[in-house]
């Protein structure tokens, strides 16, 4: 995972990029939190510690029967747990087919066995609350009905609590597909509160709802400020 989070800088390099604010989900937030170079992290499902044992003898069985006989059932229930939690059938029927589906006939068995392989070799991120911690701002967000709860907790407690934030979204475990107007929402409030996005004000909220009701949409203006760092402007431009 280290190599993963440092072949970050050719990306950089080669488009340019200084600083982001990094936007990672599972796998990816794991990276994104061993990467220094960034703004904020905005992380879902993070998991800041190395594998247990259960998670080792689990995986590592859905590697070695990728690799010798592809997408077996008990692989594609794993994938569904780790993905949904138990259940989900009961909350969004279509949602759950569609991933069984996709991990079927769309994944890559080898690939995804390389990248468990990859994952659960994980280390620690070797980050403390007392000590050393992550020093950029971190919104850190998971699902009620999530398996990864208790990482988001422990990642959380090794958190500087002056610049982070732990959400925790209802009815949900795959919270960018099950909830994406929360995760919009709290992804918005975040980078406002970090300068990236001035304050909409009411009439402006309702104008762009009553639009997006009707089907239409303005067109985009582009602003020459990007960042907001003293005098705000009162109202945003919706694109």
């Amino acid at each position: 995972m280290d190599e993963l989070a440092n072949q970050l800088n050719y990306v950089l390099g080669h488009f340019g990029i200084k600083t982001f604010i990094g936007f990672g989900v599972g796998a990816g937030a794991n990276i994104l939190a061993r990467f220094a170079l960034v703004d904020a992290l905005a992380l879902i499902n993070c998991t800041s510690s190395q594998a247990g044992w259960i998670e080792w003898a689990y995986q590592k069985m859905n590697s070695r029967s990728l690799k010798n006989r592809g997408m077996t059932q008990g692989v594609l229930d794993y994938l569904m747990w780790h993905h949904f939690g138990r259940f989900p059938e009961e909350r969004n029927h279509d949602l759950t087919q569609m991933y069984r589906m996709y991990f079927t006939r769309n994944v890559n068995p080898t690939n995804l066995s390389l990248l468990i392989d990859a994952y659960v070799r994980r280390t620690d991120l070797g980050i403390a609350r007392e000590t050393d911690t992550i020093k950029v701002p971190v919104l850190n967000i998971t699902g009620a009905l999530s398996p990864h709860v208790d990482d988001t907790v422990t990642f959380n407690g090794r958190l500087n609590p002056n610049n982070s934030t732990w959400m925790k979204i209802s009815d949900s475990a795959m919270v960018l597909e099950e909830q994406p107007a929360k995760i919009s929402e709290a992804f918005r409030l975040f980078l406002q509160g970090e300068g990236y996005v001035a304050p909409l004000s009411p009439t402006k909220i309702t104008a762009y709802r009553r639009l997006s009701d009707a089907g239409r949409r303005r067109p985009c203006r582009h602003s020459p400020v990007i960042r907001i760092t003293e005098n705000p402007i009162s109202e945003a431009v919706v694109c």
